[in-house]
């Protein structure tokens, strides 16, 4: 009887392991979420999820990308936010993912010479795409509901995904960052995609004209500025209408201001937004300081990135 009692209490535990953790191999449990392994492309890959609570996970779920910049790592890039997206993934039911890159760093289109993500040309695309596969196995997804943003080298990336999977991501935020003009060419979107661009004026890295991306005096690829990134979605998504600039009301006096321009009218469910942060740096507005001005420019907290990225992807 005690036998019996023990197979089936040991089959209560197996069967409860199983379904918290899916097929995915869970290394680590943390308060910003669950970091898995994966197997891909002759490499270990690493990323972190954070599920919303129990009682949002009985509906197809949104799944948001948030990628990290260039030095950063899957475990560190919430804390740039403050949580903030896994917030209100708690309280509107998505998923948000922090994937890692390959000596943190990501394959993104630029030539950056030096870095293992360009030099052994890391299918950094296709892992993100196998992280949606595996995801869609183990939970409920809304496969029209799929987004990415990320900072600097995670805003390029985010940039190529929606060039090299626009069947796949319905939207991209793309901060402090354009796409390369070695890229440029090869963007091709099989789909029209809603793009939101939020850059500083005063980006002391990825300079918001455009030109050399500098770091330390480290050259880190040629970009196409602001203003031809705008033009370029302008015209993929065949946006007809410009409504009038809005002005975020300025009421931190931190240095910089906030103008709004959002394109209208564009192709099927597409949609083009730009945040001009006048005065703001190489940086998440709403975010963390996380390294001097005098470095990376100012951080503007007249408006939250968070905040306003998801209430652009929601109403998609």
């Amino acid at each position: 009887m005690k036998l019996k009692v023990s197979i089936v209490l040991v089959s209560v535990i197996i069967t409860y392991f199983l379904q918290s953790c899916g097929s995915m191999t869970n290394q680590e449990i943390s308060d910003d979420g669950n970091l898995f392994t994966m197997d891909w492309g002759g490499y270990e890959r690493q990323y972190l999820v954070h599920f919303p609570p129990k009682e949002q996970m009985n509906k197809a779920l949104p799944i948001l990308f948030n990628i990290h910049g260039g030095g950063g790592t899957a475990k560190k890039t919430p804390s740039l936010t403050f949580g903030r997206f896994n917030d209100l993934a708690d309280k509107d039911g998505f998923i948000v993912v922090y994937p890692e890159g390959i000596d943190k760093n990501w394959n993104d289109g630029r030539i950056l010479e030096g870095e293992r993500a360009w030099e052994e040309n890391i299918d950094d695309v296709g892992f993100i795409i196998a992280i949606i596969d595996q995801l869609k196995k183990d939970y409920m997804i809304d496969s029209g509901k799929i987004f990415t943003t990320g900072m600097s080298n995670g805003g390029f990336m985010s940039s190529r995904l929606i060039c090299d999977r626009s069947d796949v991501f319905k939207g991209a935020a793309i901060v402090t960052a354009t796409l390369s003009t070695n890229y440029l060419p090869k963007c091709n979107p099989t789909n029209p995609v809603a793009v939101m661009i939020m850059n500083g004026t005063d980006d002391k890295i990825v300079p918001y004209n455009g030109g050399e991306v500098e770091v330390f005096k480290k050259v880190r690829g040629k970009i196409i500025s602001t203003d031809d990134y705008v033009d370029f979605w302008k015209n993929k998504n065949k946006c007809v209408d410009k409504l009038p600039t809005v002005t975020v009301p300025d009421i931190h006096n931190d240095g910089t201001s906030v103008s709004i321009d959002t394109y209208s009218n564009c192709e099927l469910e597409s949609a083009l937004v730009l945040y001009r942060i006048e005065g703001g740096g190489h940086t998440w507005p709403g975010g963390n300081q996380y390294l001097g001005e005098w470095l990376i420019g100012k951080t503007s907290q007249e408006i939250n990135a968070c905040d306003e990225i998801w209430a652009f992807f929601k109403d998609l």
